[in-house]
């Protein structure tokens, strides 16, 4: 390969390092780097500083997102607030039987009317 050609993959190399190559340009280099041509001691630097940074980006590239995931999420703790919220309406209630009828009230509201019921004067 002759000088003129060395010339061009620095200077695709440093254009790289200043963010102005294409993704096709980048790709090239990257091919170049793994040639015969490319073992040269005027590119270690190169090729290690990109295996470097190939290997940073592998480490630190967010996972993929999932659209739907929020909207998964927000499902489920819509339900579970759902859920909550008839759990907690079902404790307060009650059922007795009175007069032969099974009634099912607020706990209040039927010990108010035991209570009413137990010291009536109707009540013997």
């Amino acid at each position: 390969m002759t000088q003129h050609n060395l010339s061009y993959w620095e200077e695709m190399a440093e254009r790289y390092f200043l963010a102005e190559t294409t993704d096709e340009e980048e790709q090239r280099l990257r091919k170049f780097l793994c040639t015969q041509e490319a073992q040269n001691a005027r590119f270690d630097e190169i090729r290690a500083t990109l295996s470097y940074l190939h290997v940073c980006r592998a480490q630190h590239t967010p996972p993929i997102k999932h659209p739907f995931r929020a909207l998964a999420v927000a499902a489920c703790l819509g339900a579970v607030a759902l859920l909550g919220w008839y759990q907690y309406q079902q404790q307060n209630i009650s059922s007795v039987r009175i007069a032969g009828q099974d009634v099912e009230a607020d706990a209040s509201l039927l010990m108010e009317h035991q209570l009413a019921e137990m010291f009536s004067s109707t009540n013997p």
